[in-house]
């Protein structure tokens, strides 16, 4: 779902040039997705100051789709954020008491994944990092600012280290991986068709994968080497993990800390 709106930023993100068609035309949608399903190519063009052939152009570039195909993915991306909130549950919750049963939760969820982190799971995971030449992090929307997270940390830390956002980058690395590499992929649920995609991709690599997720019993952690649980408590009200992405990000700077602790000791006094 969000790889709509991670493909699109890749454009942006990938040029300097703010004048290039592809930027605009990006921007554009960005700018207007919930108005997008009713444009012709016509308008879409116009407003863009370009060609009906250069948004063809685009949207073959973009997933070699055509203009019709690119408004059915902004419908159904706006279709899944009508649904971010259950609102029939939310409406009697009053702000202060909504926040502190949020907070609540959030301490409880803390509190359960300290107690599943498991020493041995974590230093097994340590030592992966240690011997990996490269480490690819992996995750999809908010799971991917997770990886993107830990990526910056690694790299501060002397490590090789990718984390692609949008899918067809994340299957294009996990196809480039190498015996001595790593992977880490970082999802809560650990059954979404990407990741069990993803999943496959690395096992036919013979890359091995360490897990962080908040379900045991999921694909990603059955074809997992290293599991690293989180707390299974959510919020019903939401579909963004307001709680479950706290929990995996205490455990991305748990094995941040452990990690730097353990080249400390390598160097000695």
């Amino acid at each position: 779902m969000y790889n709509f709106i991670a493909k699109l930023l890749n454009f942006i993100e990938s040029s300097t040039d703010q004048s290039n068609s592809d930027i605009v035309i990006a921007e554009y949608i960005l700018r207007n997705t919930y108005e997008l399903p009713n444009k012709s190519i016509y308008e879409v063009a116009d407003a863009c100051h370009t060609s009906p052939a250069t948004i063809t152009r685009f949207c073959k570039r973009f997933d070699d789709i055509s203009f019709k195909e690119l408004k059915e993915y902004a419908r159904t991306f706006i279709e899944f954020n009508h649904t971010e909130l259950n609102l029939d549950k939310m409406k009697d919750n009053f702000y202060p008491e909504r926040l502190n049963e949020y907070f609540n939760d959030l301490t409880y969820s803390i509190e359960q994944t300290k107690e599943l982190m498991k020493s041995k799971n974590l230093m097994g995971v340590i030592n992966r990092i240690h011997k990996a030449e490269k480490l690819a992090f992996f995750g999809v929307t908010f799971s991917h600012l997770l990886a993107r997270n830990a990526q910056f940390k690694f790299i501060r830390l002397g490590k090789y280290v990718t984390a692609y956002s949008n899918h067809e980058n994340q299957i294009s690395d996990a196809l480039s991986l190498r015996k001595g590499d790593f992977a880490l992929v970082i999802s809560f649920s650990g059954d979404t068709r990407f990741i069990v995609r993803l999943v496959k991709v690395l096992k036919g690599q013979g890359i091995p994968i360490v897990a962080i997720t908040g379900r045991e019993d999921s694909f990603l952690a059955r074809n997992a080497e290293e599991i690293i649980l989180v707390s299974d408590k959510s919020d019903s009200d939401f579909k963004s993990p307001i709680i479950e992405e706290i929990s995996m990000l205490s455990i991305i700077n748990s094995i941040y800390l452990v990690y730097s602790l353990f080249l400390n000791s390598l160097e000695g006094p």
